[in-house]
């Protein structure tokens, strides 16, 4: 498991966790589904100004389904 230092800990709209609707803008707003592999059962829809200690660096991922009520959108990565 990771640690939770603050170096850690980041925002979702700059994280590879982050999944959004294909068309979607990448702002603070947007609501997406968090694709880490540990927290895929918990199906969280996150908005892009949410963070957590699971960040990591990277392009947000895209698919149908990720700003549904819970996501139906199948993890991208």
């Amino acid at each position: 498991m990771k640690s939770s230092k603050s170096s850690d800990w980041g925002l979702c709209l700059s994280c590879k966790w982050w999944q959004l609707e294909p068309k979607a803008k990448v702002e603070h707003l947007t609501a997406g589904y968090c694709i880490e592999e540990k927290l895929q059962p918990f199906k969280l829809r996150v908005t892009g100004n949410g963070g957590c200690n699971h960040y990591m660096e990277g392009k947000p991922a895209r698919g149908a389904g990720s700003s549904e009520k819970p996501p139906t959108a199948k993890p991208a990565r």
